[in-house]
């Protein structure tokens, strides 16, 4: 694998202008968990209605109405206690990731992790889902997940403890690291934060968060998900270390980062190399602990450009056991940022 650490110049070619005076943002609760309850990853069905993973109590699935502000238990996965990240993959059919693990403890339990297909092309109809692990790991810690392939069944996963990038193939089950850098790898003062975090691939690069770093960075990948240069340092999120869990690009390419285990929603413009903080902040508890982020797909969520959120409800509470909110999803609507 590649090796070398490159600073990234002249990202984005566009600088956009912000519109501060938006901020910041409003949010609207779309639904609540009692305390103890850790939102980790959401994906957008088809239908609108929207997936989210949980990461404490249970490993669960839940399908939230954002119009009708309702949740919904979708399915369960009793053979391990939480789940990490979500794709899709074929229509209505979706990738998790899922291990077991002691947030309070901050512990993995080596070997039980693995990536489970999960079925809904009948859930509508018949209520039923279906799940089965389609790939299992030795030694890794899948968290951000993203689909390279669909109908090839290739997706990517990235190992939170190792800080590496596996590509998958969810037909054979087979599993291997194809990325490999140093700017992916856990600081020595971050053990407990995932590194690397959320992935998307985007015009040839796979773009990542580093928790544990504090830093958003991107390396240059083949179609085929294959490293093929070091990695560039595009930013250093609002946070700081730690900071940056989940996130996603908008239309224009700006992005969106939940900032957990941060308690804000920050956006790196196009052209910039510094977040600003939209929603939440470090003396707002509007969003505690925001894990990940995903555009809404109607209409109505297009126009206004809403972005959606699920929270721990600060993550803290789970490393000290004093629970006093609970994860759940929220809505901020972007276009005032006229980004």
């Amino acid at each position: 694998m590649v090796s070398s650490i490159a600073v990234l110049s002249g990202f984005f070619a566009v600088t956009l202008a912000l519109n501060k005076s938006a901020l910041p943002l409003p949010v609207t609760e779309i639904f609540q968990f009692p305390r103890g309850s850790y939102i980790e990853a959401l994906q957008f069905r088809p239908n609108g209605k929207l997936l989210g993973n949980l990461l404490a109590p249970e490993a669960s699935i839940y399908q939230f109405d954002v119009v009708e502000k309702s949740a919904r238990k979708v399915i369960s996965i009793p053979s391990v206690n939480g789940l990490y990240g979500l794709t899709d993959g074929l229509p209505d059919q979706y990738y998790a990731a899922g291990g077991n693990f002691s947030l309070r403890a901050s512990t993995r339990a080596a070997g039980s992790f693995g990536i489970f297909h999960v079925n809904l092309t009948s859930f509508d109809n018949t209520g039923l889902a279906t799940v089965e692990e389609v790939s299992h790991f030795a030694n890794a810690t899948p968290n951000g997940l993203w689909t390279l392939d669909a109908k090839t069944g290739i997706i990517l996963a990235a190992d939170a403890t190792n800080g590496v990038v596996y590509r998958v193939n969810v037909n054979t089950g087979v599993n291997e690291i194809t990325v490999s850098d140093p700017l992916m790898k856990p600081p020595a003062n971050a053990s407990t934060y995932p590194s690397p975090n959320g992935i998307a691939v985007r015009d040839g690069y796979l773009y990542f968060t580093n928790t544990g770093a504090g830093t958003f960075g991107r390396v240059p990948i083949t179609a085929a998900g294959v490293q093929t240069g070091p990695a560039q340092l595009v930013a250093v999120t609002a946070g700081g270390n730690p900071g940056g869990d989940d996130w996603t690009f908008d239309a224009a390419g700006n992005v969106f980062l939940g900032e957990n285990p941060n308690n804000w929603v920050s956006v790196l413009p196009k052209g910039s190399k510094t977040p600003v903080i939209v929603a939440g902040g470090p003396n707002s508890t509007a969003v505690l602990g925001p894990n990940t982020v995903r555009f809404g797909v109607s209409t109505l969520d297009r126009s206004r450009k809403s972005l959606y959120i699920g929270t721990s409800g600060g993550l803290p509470q789970y490393r000290s056991g004093n629970f006093t909110n609970g994860g759940g999803v929220y809505r901020i609507d972007t276009a005032a940022l006229n980004l």
